[in-house]
């Protein structure tokens, strides 16, 4: 059961992901279509553009749980940031970026024994990362000097996803948003926004994107969602959160998300045989 779990809090703590943030804000500016017609005050526009060349930015994720099993207490906390400095793109993704690991790391307690940090090997390097004409990456690190197969199996796991086409935001329409309305985005529309896949293992109902104030530089979205994921056969695990995700109106990129609720182990039956809380925060900085 233990290591099922482990993996289940581990999807759960990689749900946004810093490289799923950093795909959403790595796309700053570009050439994209233009408005045809100014929006009402009460309603927002969101726009799609691809990824510009020269675009800086500092991004931030943190993750964490606490759950109690079996009368046992189990933390884990997840924290990652990162700087990424697009070099060059097409019409649907970073084809080239540098980018500075700053931290990259977890910290772990069960019961009362001593508090344990993992550090990622990436943390405290920089990247030079291209995706080539076939679709696969190849870096080289600051120095020049290609990376071990070991260390760009590390860097795809963390960071690949900056380089693939942009699919989170699919649920946001074409036309303007009202202030105050809501939208229910598919089950694989929140997987793909949420970095996850859709394995199978994983429901998301309960949705709910409610525009709560927009700006030209933010729309603040109310969300509540519940995801659930089989652990087992007979086992499975449920988390509520609500929050809020900020979307840039201008490029329909993610600049922030806060979600939190708490976490429910249930047996075949429905009920509850563990239960705690989990909390993501990510943030984004342009430069």
């Amino acid at each position: 059961m233990i290591p099922k779990l482990a993996t289940a809090f581990l999807c759960l703590c990689l749900l946004p992901g810093c490289s799923k943030i950093i795909q959403n804000l790595a796309q700053e500016g570009g050439a994209g279509t233009s408005a045809t017609a100014e929006p009402a005050s009460n309603e927002v526009s969101f726009l799609q553009r691809p990824p510009k060349p020269g675009t800086k930015v500092n991004v931030a994720t943190k993750t964490s749980f606490k759950f109690t099993f079996e009368g046992k207490v189990f933390r884990e906390v997840d924290e990652d940031s990162a700087q990424i400095s697009v070099q060059a793109s097409d019409e649907f993704r970073v084809t080239k970026a540098t980018i500075d690991v700053k931290q990259l790391f977890t910290t772990k307690q069960e019961g009362t024994g001593d508090e344990k940090k993992s550090v990622n090997p990436l943390a405290g390097s920089r990247f030079i990362v291209t995706r080539n004409d076939d679709g696969k990456l190849s870096a080289q690190d600051g120095s020049g000097t290609k990376v071990a197969t070991a260390q760009l199996a590390q860097i795809k796991e963390h960071f690949g996803t900056i380089f693939e086409t942009d699919k989170t935001v699919e649920f946001l329409p074409k036309r303007a948003v009202k202030i105050g309305e809501k939208l229910i985005p598919s089950s694989d529309a929140v997987l793909k926004l949420l970095g996850q896949k859709d394995d199978g293992a994983t429901v998301i109902d309960g949705v709910e994107f409610i525009l709560h104030s927009g700006t030209a530089e933010r729309a603040a979205f109310a969300v509540t969602l519940t995801f659930t994921q089989k652990v087992d056969p007979r086992t499975r695990l449920r988390a509520k959160l609500a929050g809020t995700i900020d979307i840039r109106p201008k490029d329909s990129q993610i600049s922030a998300i806060s979600l939190k609720g708490p976490l429910t182990l249930l047996d075949a039956g429905g009920n509850d045989k563990g239960n705690g809380d989990l909390s993501i925060d990510a943030t984004a900085t342009f430069l």
